[in-house]
Order: C-alpha cells, then sequence, then structure tokens
C-alpha cells in the first residue's frame, strides 16, 4: 500500500482522482483532495453556516451583478428554504440601482428565521456605488461603466483597476465600522 501512495505522489491527481471524486470515493486518507471553499454549492459560502445554525453570518458579495439582481444570494436563499427550511428575510430596495446606476447602500441587515423562534442575523455587504466612494473610484467607473461589477472572467487587473477595487473596499469597511450602532446586533463590531 505504501508503494500505491508513493506512485500516486509521483503521478499527481490526474483523471483517476477526477473519477474518484466524482463517485464520492475520496476520503482523508486519500493521497489528494479536493479542498474547496463550497462554490458548487452557493458562492456566497453561507450554506454550512446556516446549516450550523450561527447566531451572526457576515457576507459579502462581490460577484459580477451589473443589474444588481443578487443571483447568489437568491440562490442561497432558494437553497436554504428547499433543503433546511430556514428562511431569510432582507429588504434589498437600498442595494438596488436607482436611474443613475447609484445604490442608497452597501449593506442591508436581515433576519435569519431557522424555526422554533430562533433567529439569527445576516449582515449582507454588496459592491455597490453610492457616490460618497473616492473621485478617483468615481473617475475609475466613468471610465469603466460596469464597475463594480466588471466580469470576474478578468484575473488581470492592471494598477488603476485594482486600486479602484481595493479603494471601495476600503470605502464600504470604513463607512461600515463607523456606523456600527445602527448595525444592531453586529454592533459588537466596533471593537
Amino acid at each position: 500500500a505504501s508503494w500505491l501512495r508513493r506512485l500516486d505522489w509521483r503521478l499527481g491527481p490526474g483523471p483517476r482522482y477526477l473519477l474518484k471524486e466524482a463517485f464520492g470515493r475520496l476520503d482523508e486518507r486519500s493521497g489528494f483532495l479536493n479542498l474547496s471553499d463550497g462554490g458548487h454549492i452557493e458562492n456566497l459560502a453561507i450554506y454550512e453556516l446556516l446549516r450550523r445554525r450561527c447566531a451572526f453570518i457576515i457576507a459579502i458579495d462581490g460577484e459580477a451583478d451589473p443589474n444588481m439582481s443578487f443571483g447568489s444570494l437568491i440562490t442561497l436563499m432558494r437553497y436554504a428554504r428547499i433543503d433546511l427550511g430556514i428562511h431569510l428575510h432582507l429588504d434589498l430596495d437600498s442595494l438596488r440601482k436607482d436611474p443613475a446606476g447609484m445604490s442608497a447602500a452597501h449593506w442591508v441587515r436581515g433576519e435569519i428565521h431557522y424555526g422554533d423562534g430562533e433567529i439569527g442575523h445576516l449582515l449582507y455587504i454588496k459592491s455597490s456605488v453610492t457616490g460618497d466612494e473616492p473621485e478617483y473610484v468615481r473617475d475609475y467607473r466613468a471610465k469603466h461603466p460596469s464597475f463594480p461589477h466588471e466580469s470576474t472572467a478578468d484575473q488581470f487587473f492592471d494598477e488603476t483597476q485594482f486600486e479602484a477595487y481595493r479603494a471601495l473596499g476600503y470605502c464600504i469597511g470604513d463607512e461600515l465600522f463607523a456606523q456600527t450602532q445602527s448595525l444592531g446586533p453586529f454592533s459588537a463590531l466596533r471593537g
């Protein structure tokens, strides 16, 4: 058996492991293992947290969503309801775009109804622009109207693009922590 493990390491994972994974035959004793963030179930990585009935969940949705249709969140809501009997209640209106393409907020708070009166809390942060971003972020958006929802297929950011996304994230985080009093159960984020 040890010679087989040494052969595995020399040959690498290859097609045999692909087949083993497809049929659920990989375990902790396998020479190679596919470790995933769960994106094959839903892209926000919240499903397992819901299954564990977490009291507080913070989710950051950075998917390319130019229409602000919240595809990943809607998928999660459907899976949570069907598979787990859990209801997520969020009012997404302040995240939706106005005619100028701006959102009123970068995040919303919601409730998780686990059943039997058990309530959890979800802080859903969405890549969005509200007009309070730094000038160079607004300039980048003027030149690239799909920002901050450019295709994720392009993984080769130039410095300007990288800085625009970094600055937007910093702006959202800075605003979030400045307003922690309004976050209800999440006010412990203040430090």
